[in-house]
């Protein structure tokens, strides 16, 4: 197994993107798409793998023209909606259902745009299966639980509200575990094995049972950890200002002066416990990230002849953006640049890609086939999917 690098650095980083900032400041947005690609250049160009970089060729005058399209469709959106109740409803059922022919193009540019060794990668995913993962299936979920949800109000005045809350909770719990697991492995199948390097074809294999695991796991242990946050959140409570204050705050409810006094003793409070929320969601969401990119890579292969790995870990990956976090508000978003270079360092760096015929011979095999390939793509709608790889 070979691991991934990453050779930028924050300080390198920086420059590129404040320069971005300011032109996208100075030119009211419009500078946004070739910012993008500059961004997307930088972060390709010093992904490494086996002496190799990745390379983005996308140009910011084809970004410009899907950034064109989604600005004249945002300000339609907004005189509409101040001129016309109904036409802003139709508005966004039409956005709702054209996002899959977007998610689509988008998929298939990106692809395209991306190349590693002088070898192009590709998608060759259709648009009626788009629909099928984009639309259909989150259509579906939404109608199954609006069909739980009426039998709920069925069965309270037969079985109770007490038997009623515990069936349908277990039942709803079991419907959202199970619909997000089915719609997760449709989507990471669509994007998996329809994507190409060269003529090299990704394939993977994805259990539902699995992904229905992880989230139950992750479930239970989010519920654990807000539980022991509430807990440390009320101990800090008890231990600063006391039971006996927040019971006046409610006996000075009708004396402004007094209110304000005593919400002043407790706002910090309030704060750290936003603050603790906040990071225990990172843990939670650190954990779930991780478990699914571990099982996902470890069940994909390209041609057979190429397998991948994760060593991602939790909290490894958690420690990484509560820091970030911390020192973004901190430096009132001056750290952004230092924060994406660890993100994209502690990802490649945690990925492993494995061949027993050597990177060599089979990169140069792929860039001989690939050079059939004529294929262009006119549309440059760059939407990121987001499958949490």
């Amino acid at each position: 197994m070979k691991s991934l690098k990453f050779e930028g650095s924050g300080r390198e980083y920086f420059k590129i993107w404040i320069v971005n900032v300011l032109l996208t400041i100075v030119t009211l947005g419009f500078y946004y798409p070739w910012a993008k690609v500059r961004n997307r250049r930088y972060f390709y160009a010093n992904s490494i793998l086996d002496g190799r970089n990745f390379e983005y060729h996308a140009t910011g005058k084809q970004l410009f023209i899907g950034f064109l399209v989604a600005m004249s469709l945002f300000v339609v959106y907004v005189v509409i909606q101040q001129v016309s109740p109904m036409g802003n409803l139709i508005l966004i059922g039409a956005l709702f259902v054209a996002i899959p022919w977007i998610i689509w193009r988008s998929m298939m540019f990106n692809m395209r745009m991306t190349s590693f060794s002088n070898v192009r990668f590709g998608f060759v995913g259709k648009l009626r299966d788009s629909y099928m993962n984009f639309f259909v299936y989150p259509a579906l979920l939404m109608i199954g639980y609006v069909v739980l949800a009426i039998g709920v109000e069925v069965l309270m005045p037969i079985l109770g509200v007490g038997l009623t809350s515990l069936i349908s909770f277990i039942v709803f719990l079991t419907f959202i575990v199970f619909a997000v697991s089915f719609i997760k492995k449709k989507n990471t199948e669509y994007a998996i094995n329809l994507s190409r390097y060269g003529q090299g074809i990704f394939q993977t294999n994805i259990q539902i049972k699995e992904f229905m695991n992880i989230m139950v796991k992750t479930i239970g242990i989010a519920l654990l950890t807000m539980f022991i946050t509430a807990l440390i959140i009320g101990a800090l409570v008890y231990a600063t200002v006391g039971l006996e204050t927040l019971v006046s705050i409610q006996e000075a409810a009708n004396d402004p002066q007094m209110m304000q006094a005593q919400m002043a003793a407790i706002v910090p409070i309030i704060g750290l416990a936003y603050l603790g929320m906040i990071l225990a969601s990172m843990f939670i969401m650190a954990y779930y990230m991780t478990r699914q990119r571990t099982y996902v890579y470890e069940n994909t292969t390209l041609d057979d002849a190429i397998s991948f790995g994760s060593t991602l870990k939790a909290k490894q990956f958690a420690w990484v953006m509560m820091t970030n976090f911390l020192a973004v508000i901190a430096t009132l978003g001056l750290a952004m640049p230092w924060a994406k270079v660890r993100v994209a360092r502690v990802m490649l760096e945690n990925t492993q890609v494995h061949t027993d015929a050597g990177f060599d011979q089979y990169m140069t095999q792929r860039q001989n086939e690939a050079s059939s390939l004529g294929e262009q793509i006119g549309d440059a709608f760059d939407v990121d999917v987001g499958l949490g790889f």
